[in-house]
């Protein structure tokens, strides 16, 4: 008895966290006493706590990591860093279909993300967060604004000419919509901040992402996997055995804008400087001294003093993020639950976005043999997001053109009669009637559900059912009062847009050993999906009375406009590996679809696939203390490119609709076309584009080469991947001569060819009982060209502006080029003047491509006992942007560099009557700016670096609490600082949203600085 109660008393609570090489948590590792039944298992953040006595060992296990004692003394907080097995590499990793297989036996890139990764930083957008981590990825943000769109891409993102070229997004096995519905998505320069729709998922729902960069890796989807994959697998109750584990986060953070233009602060607004004169853009006015001035604005005398504007009407933007979620595994029954809840409120007054997330993961082990799995999350989003680019209504054109004289809060915005109170005329709004007199409401609701059943027939075969759907409907609300500058007579917009993508999936699996030397493993099956959209719009062009946003409000209409397409895919496929020994591998993999986006006779097609890898540190005799483990691979693989809907057919539509009619460039107001119905009289007219009745889908090819190599244990891991695709049979709409009655012909031709290298170095410098440090290098050098057009068509439109420049496709040269006004030039390289003193330009001209010539990333994870601080740096090299802001602001007069303008300026160059060297001196006054300006001035290297995030947390274990387990706080910080040489502007932002024609910035809304808390309680 004397000896029990010893024993007794010398028990208690021994706390800790067991964590990878990398510092990230491992859930579900066990944690038991040597030579008792007692053990427990981590939670989800790691953590454990176990009833033992000093002296006793401790032996942490996880699958395929090494095994792990401690002797017990006197603390009790242990914590533990397990390692990767040498030689095993493999942990399971999710690959095409949802199969997971052992990393090992791959012989293709893949990469995967851990959750707790993408929801330090608090990113609204999932996308965003994904920047920087992958080597091979790049991320384009179109700027700042709540719920705005960002753009990712794959290995340079340049496959299909004016395809898409963003990958596809499947999440845990059902393939889900990213796409980008508006205005936001289109070529033009003007819009609004609608968002892509993989936005919609809640981050802190995400267990694991792994990113399929090859052709090799994701030929098994078919078509839409032609740009590569991201595997997104949510969260699920796996691990958490005994009582349930309840999670909750709460994050709060600050927004301001990253980079500001520079503004000139000396200057009023005028066209001279002999006199002050409102109504105008420009500030080329008198210098500012303190004289009195008649200001119509205030119907009165004002005493000219410089203010500022952008403060007085930016605010603080907030934003705040909290999640509660629960996870138990019972008997047969494992299941998580998650509610979650975001508000970004905008650097904009009167604008914000929301977003609210329920799921449920459940799965059953009904018998031995079946499992039946249940994944659901139902999204709402909704708020008043910003119109964009040259928009009359994005209140950044005329906050950024707006004069230092001009006191935005005195003067006001409206009249006592309702008529708009504006510092210029035009169609460019104050920003203050902007943000109160218009708005652009969303409010989407969807629903993503998996239905799946598992049956398995043998210890070696099983059969996997999967109904996947992905269901939303945005209503959408665009409200112009009267008075507007674009809109005297007021607008209004009722638009809806719905979507729904249907997915069914029939799995075979194989997998059993034929001897002791040799496996086999096989996936087959066959898919379906649909995809249908349905876009309806309302439109009223003129209201009746003033602030009503209501159709009933409505004098005058266009017609309405409805719009459906349904498409359908079919394929059937095949994947099978052999296995030597575990150390050489070979796949071969199959696919055939049938497109119904594709005429009869061409719908149907097939690509093949191969990879291999070869573990040649299994057939090296010896120590392995230097290269731990080592493999080569290779791959090969074809896909193809099925065209949109109803591009094989030419078809009618209703002429003079402004919605299909499409928009502006926010300068020159669109023609006024005659409207059907007329007098009555319904009218159509065949389509402005000429379709293919011989169209077929395009196909790429692509081949990779890589090898996976760690050292010293498993304390530096590289990976290097090279690759080699080429795209043939571009779907492309050329542009035709109007005689021919139409503007576009779609026909297959092109050819690009991408070509890069993508090294991903991990290495563990400290690796201590108390400090470890890990560091994780990305870098990627991607080549792409246009080798292909049509004949007697040098360059393909991408995008760009009425007028110059424009990013085109042109033969020959790198993927996306800014074509636009250039300095004319003798043949010795000088620039040619007038007698007059001024440049002149030459239209047409090659500016510079838009691929950066190479991209890499740096994260550092530093960890000391219980505090923990994660950064992340990453950079951008090489390639052009065309800086449209710059160009405005300098036209306007607002720029810090236009205070010149009293000065005398000779420009450096030659004067084209006589060759010899410019001695004219000029003021570059409003007429310098009127007639100086070329977009070559306003073309810069796109180089950056920037502090992308960084983190610092604390984490609490309390191990004799009985309610929660531990605390975590921490502080955070988003977009900290950034070098780069464009001026004015943050040069990641984009003015042309998701589509291909990337490059250029105007009045884009500015990239945010970031900074917050976060507060995470363990139950």
């Amino acid at each position: 008895m004397l000896v029990s109660l010893m024993l007794m008393a010398q028990q208690r609570t021994i706390s800790g966290r067991v964590t990878d090489a990398n510092g990230n948590p491992l859930s579900g590792a066990t944690v038991s006493v040597q030579g008792t039944n007692v053990a427990t298992q981590t939670a989800a953040d790691g953590s454990f706590s176990i009833q033992a006595a000093t002296g006793n060992t401790l032996i942490f296990s996880s699958v395929g990591f090494v095994t792990q004692q401690t002797k017990l003394t006197a603390e009790s907080n242990v914590n533990i860093s397990l390692q990767v097995q040498s030689g095993q590499l493999s942990e399971v990793v999710v690959t095409a279909l949802g199969v997971r297989r052992e990393r090992r036996g791959l012989g293709y890139a893949i990469e995967e993300v851990k959750g707790e990764q993408l929801t330090k930083s608090n990113n609204q957008n999932l996308v965003n967060s994904l920047n920087g981590r992958v080597a091979g990825l790049q991320v384009v943000s179109s700027g700042g604004a709540p719920g705005q769109a960002a753009r990712i891409t794959i290995r340079g993102g340049a496959k299909s000419i004016t395809g898409n070229n963003e990958p596809l997004f499947v999440i845990d096995g059902i393939p889900v919509s990213n796409a980008n519905d508006g205005s936001g998505g289109y070529t033009e320069v003007e819009g609004v901040s609608t968002p892509n729709r993989v936005a919609d998922v809640n981050a802190e729902d995400i267990e694991s992402i792994s990113i399929l960069r090859g052709i090799a890796a994701s030929v098994l989807y078919g078509n839409r996997g032609a740009n590569g994959v991201i595997l997104i697998t949510t969260k699920s109750g796996r691990g958490r055995q005994g009582a349930p584990v309840i999670t909750f986060n709460s994050t709060t953070g600050f927004d301001n804008p990253l980079k500001l233009p520079d503004f000139q602060t000396s200057f009023a607004q005028g066209g001279t400087a002999a006199a002050y004169q409102e109504g105008g853009s420009r500030s080329f006015g008198p210098r500012i001294q303190g004289q009195k001035v008649f200001s119509n604005a205030v119907g009165d005398s004002i005493t000219l003093r410089a203010y500022d504007p952008r403060a007085d009407f930016l605010q603080t933007g907030v934003t705040i993020n909290n999640n509660l979620s629960v996870a138990q595994s019972r008997e047969n029954v494992n299941y998580f639950l998650s509610l979650g809840h975001s508000r970004q409120q905008s650097i904009v007054p009167n604008q914000d976005y929301n977003k609210a997330s329920a799921r449920l993961n459940v799965s059953n082990q009904v018998t031995s043999r079946l499992n039946v799995g249940l994944n659901l999350n139902y999204i709402r989003t909704w708020g008043d997001v910003p119109y964009l680019g040259q928009s009359g209504n994005n209140p950044f054109f005329a906050l950024f053109n707006m004069p230092i004289s001009w006191d935005i809060n005195r003067f006001g915005y409206v009249r006592p009669n309702g008529s708009q109170i504006n510092f210029r005329g035009g169609s460019f709004d104050n920003p203050l009637w902007t943000v109160n007199k218009t708005f652009f409401n969303t409010q989407n609701d969807r629903m993503i559900g998996a239905l799946t059943l598992g049956y398995k027939v043998a210890s070696w075969l099983d059969v996997t059912y999967r109904l996947g759907l992905d269901q939303l409907n945005d209503d959408r609300k665009s409200f112009r009062d009267i008075n507007t500058g674009s809109y005297p007579n007021g607008a209004l917009y009722n638009d809806n847009i719905n979507r729904q993508e249907i997915t069914s999936t029939v799995l075979l699996n194989i997998n059993k050993r034929l001897s002791e030397d040799f496996g086999v493993a096989f996936t087959g099956g066959q898919d379906f999906n649909q995809r249908r959209l349905k876009n309806y719009t309302q439109t009223g062009t003129a209201l009746i009375s003033a602030g009503i946003p209501h159709m009933n409000n409505v004098s005058s209409f266009d017609p309405n406009y409805e719009f459906t397409t349904l498409r359908r895919l079919i394929g059937v496929f095949g994947d099978l590996k052999f296995d030597y020994r575990n150390m050489l591998y070979l796949g071969l993999t199959a696919r055939n679809e049938w497109s119904s986006t594709l005429p009869q006779q061409n719908r149907s097609y097939f690509y093949p696939g191969v990879n291999a890898s070869f573990i040649f540190t299994e057939a090296i005799k010896g120590s392995k203390n230097v290269l731990s483990y080592g493999k080569i691979r290779a791959g090969f693989a074809q896909s193809s490119r099925d065209p949109n809907p109803y591009q094989v057919i030419n078809y009618f539509v209703v002429p003079g609709n402004t919605v299909a009619a499409g928009f502006g460039d926010g300068f020159v107001a669109s023609s006024a076309p005659l409207s059907f119905p007329f007098n009555g009289v319904a009218g159509y007219t065949t389509s402005n584009i000429i379709n293919n009745p011989n169209l077929k889908a395009e196909t790429t090819s692509e081949v990779e080469i890589g090898t996976e190599l760690r050292f010293f244990r498993d304390r530096i891991a590289l990976e290097a991947t090279w690759f080699s695709n080429k795209n043939d049979n571009g779907i492309v709409p050329l542009d035709v001569s109007p005689a021919a009655g139409a503007t576009n012909f779609v026909v297959n031709s092109g050819v690009t060819r991408v070509k890069g290298i993508e090294v991903s170095l991990n290495a563990t410098p400290v690796r201590s009982r108390n400090f470890g440090w890990n560091s994780t290098i990305t870098f990627s050098r991607i080549r792409s060209k246009v080798e292909e057009t049509y004949p007697g068509v040098d360059q393909i439109y991408l995008g760009g502006f009425d007028g110059n420049p424009a990013i085109f496709a042109v033969k020959g040269q790198r993927y996306g080029s800014i074509i636009g006004t250039a300095y004319q030039r003798d043949d010795a390289g000088n620039i040619l003047v007038d007698d007059d003193g001024f440049p002149l330009f030459a239209d047409g001209v090659n500016l510079g491509y838009i691929e950066p010539d190479w991209t890499g990333g740096l994260r550092n994870t530093l960890t000391f006992k219980n505090f923990s601080l994660d950064f992340l740096i990453d950079t951008r090299q090489g390639g052009y942007i065309y800086n449209g802001t710059e160009e405005l602001l300098d036209f306007y007069g607002v720029t810090k560099k236009t205070e010149s303008r009293e000065e005398d300026f000779i420009f450096p160059g030659v004067r084209q009557s006589d060759g010899k060297p410019n001695e004219t001196a000029v003021k570059r006054n409003a007429t310098w700016w009127n007639f100086a300006q070329g977009n070559e001035e306003y073309v810069y290297e796109n180089n950056w670096v920037r502090l992308r995030e960084a983190n610092l947390s604390y984490n609490w274990l309390l191990p004799n609490s009985k309610s929660i387990k531990n605390v975590v706080v921490g502080i955070y910080g988003r977009n900290l600082w950034m070098h780069t040489n464009v001026p004015h502007v943050d040069p990641e932002s984009s003015s042309f949203g998701t589509n291909n024609g990337q490059g250029a910035t105007r009045m884009a809304f500015p990239t945010l600085r970031s900074v917050g808390f976060n507060v995470k309680l363990v139950f």
